[in-house]
């Protein structure tokens, strides 16, 4: 279990601004399935208005800076039949490098989890391999998240939603964040999905801080500006939400609320966890990290 997560309430830090950023992103000729140069990719994301961004191109480690946006080093593994494809992501890129030449993935888990690396188990519905049965997911420890939402699917085999075998772990116990990311490697893919986490410092250190510790949520689209636990009471408001549930173990929907905030009291409530699933226009969402009640 990630101890640098309050569980109980992973916004309890309230410092700092809300910033968004991609943690999954592919570019050319780095990634033989990128589409757009890695200056072209800073430029969009630039425009778009992102705070910070991982590139996490396939098996390198691509140098990258740039004077508006946090990078931060990452690469995407996988294992050699094409499973298993992981996120590793790290201020000081060159702790990743050696697992390059690592093929068990625990065994890739487990030495980045001991040196404070972030790994993401990436695009569990995609039905091509690699894709993660909810038992192989269930297997594996010692990772911070899986993405919950990928962009990238939207247009591939499988679904871009992630959701129900993310519900699946929190109720088995495992205590892992949910992401959204794009999975950028063409134009297509920006600003599909993405994390808003409260960071208090623009650099690379603070957004990992905030990330490592659940301190943020995910998106498709809709927008949060508070996330907060005051006793037993959960109050989530947005700007542009138009229906809130609040979910716990098994994916139940508890709730269903008609409005762009809700405050729930969950006193007395008999489940592991609840978290907040947000709509808006269209297919845009929003997601919440867990608030374990044990």
């Amino acid at each position: 279990m990630n101890t640098l997560v309050n569980w109980a309430n992973p916004y309890a830090n309230r410092k700092g601004t809300w910033m968004r950023g991609n943690l999954h992103t592919h570019t050319s000729p780095a990634s033989g399935c990128g589409r757009v140069s890695l200056e072209e990719t800073l430029e969009m994301y630039t425009r778009e208005g992102y705070d910070f961004l991982s590139i996490t191109d396939h098996w390198v480690l691509t140098e990258a800076s740039h004077n508006k946006m946090v990078l931060i080093p990452g690469i995407e593994w996988n294992t050699p039949d094409g499973g298993g494809h992981t996120n590793m992501i790290a201020c000081d890129g060159s702790i990743l490098l050696p697992h390059l030449q690592t093929r068990c993935q625990q065994e890739l888990l487990d030495d980045l989890w001991a040196k404070g690396a972030l790994t993401t188990l990436n695009h569990p519905d995609w039905q091509l391999r690699p894709h993660y049965r909810r038992e192989e997911l269930e297997a594996l420890s010692n990772f911070d998240g899986i993405e919950i939402y990928n962009g990238a699917c939207q247009g591939a085999h499988g679904s871009p939603l992630s959701t129900d075998k993310w519900d699946y772990l929190l109720t088995k116990g495992k205590r892992v964040l949910g992401f959204a990311a794009d999975d950028f490697h063409d134009p297509g893919h920006l600003a599909q999905g993405w994390i808003v986490a409260r960071v208090e410092e623009r650099t690379p250190e603070s957004v990992m801080a905030a990330v490592k510790s659940g301190n943020f949520y995910s998106s498709s689209g809709v927008e949060l500006t508070d996330i907060r636990r005051e006793g037993n009471v959960i109050t989530v408001e947005s700007i542009n939400g138009e229906e809130i549930q609040v979910i716990a173990d098994h994916g139940i929907v508890c709730r269903k609320i008609r409005d762009r905030a809700v405050s729930v009291d969950v006193s007395g409530w008999n489940t592991k966890y609840v978290r907040f699933a947000i709509y808006g226009y269209g297919s845009e969402m929003a997601w919440t990290q867990p608030f374990f009640l044990e």
